[in-house]
């Protein structure tokens, strides 16, 4: 009997201790962990707890330094409940947001409010050769996605004083907006620009998880090489200098006029 009492005592300290850890659990123990499930993110500096931290150093896998991040997340975790608030500034700009875990393979952004260089946002959508200049606002007041698929958005995103470098020479295009939501499984999203750059831009998107297509046309406003050999990138260029964007992949949805 007093074996038993001994053991029963180790195993109730055993307990107490691992539940004042899982409580102060150090940020520089989890967040490593968790970090692999961000690999195009690298987070150094880190500080506080899992729960309440910061990571005085965030850089994306190619060395691009993005500024320093707080956040506070929910310990009920350990339930698989997520509840995180996320705070990102620095030199590429900031970040707000708030994500809750809803399901296995579900999770909802609230209240994402963002302003970040162009380079940090776009550089991975761009042609080949060709780094993007500019700032990059967008408020999305809420997000679901399902396997990393919107299936409920509303999206407002501006890229204020946009121009682009290219080898023949930089490309002015002005302050260029995207709207986007999702109905029925299918993103759609408009493109246009505010009419103070080099280029017209008129675009609609339409895409699901089994393809996607894009329509309408490119137009510069100035005749300049540079310009012309950017637009070419997104198809044959016409005698008038514009570019019809036609372009679709997989089981692409339909555009609605």
């Amino acid at each position: 009997m007093r074996g038993f009492r001994w053991f029963a005592a180790i195993v109730v300290l055993l307990v107490a201790a691992a539940g004042v850890f899982y409580w102060f659990l150090p940020a520089g123990i989890a967040v490593p962990l968790l970090a692999r499930k961000a690999p195009g993110l690298v987070l150094g500096d880190l500080s506080g707890t899992l729960w309440d931290g910061r990571a005085g150093r965030v850089a994306t896998a190619d060395g691009r330094e993005l500024g320093a991040a707080t956040w506070r997340l929910g310990r009920d975790a350990i339930l698989g409940r997520i509840h995180l608030d996320l705070h990102l500034d620095g030199r590429a700009g900031r970040f707000d947001g708030h994500l809750d875990r809803t399901g296995p393979d579900a999770v909802t952004w609230s209240a994402v409010d963002f302003r970040l260089d162009a380079a940090a946002v776009a550089a991975a959508m761009m042609p080949a050769g060709t780094v993007p200049a500019g700032v990059v606002e967008g408020r999305v007041p809420r997000a679901e996605l399902q396997g990393n698929w919107p299936v409920a958005l509303d999206a407002d995103v501006a890229w204020r004083k946009a121009s682009v470098r290219t080898p023949e020479g930089d490309v002015t295009l002005g302050g260029i907006a995207l709207k986007a939501n999702v109905a029925s499984g299918v993103m759609r999203a408009t493109v246009g620009d505010d009419g103070s750059g080099s280029l017209a831009v008129d675009a609609v998107l339409a895409a699901s998880p089994l393809g996607w297509r894009m329509e309408g046309k490119l137009v510069p406003r100035v005749s300049d090489s540079a310009l012309t050999r950017l637009i070419a990138r997104f198809g044959p260029v016409a005698r008038d200098g514009s570019v019809n964007l036609q372009r679709k992949a997989g089981l692409a949805p339909r555009i609605e006029p």
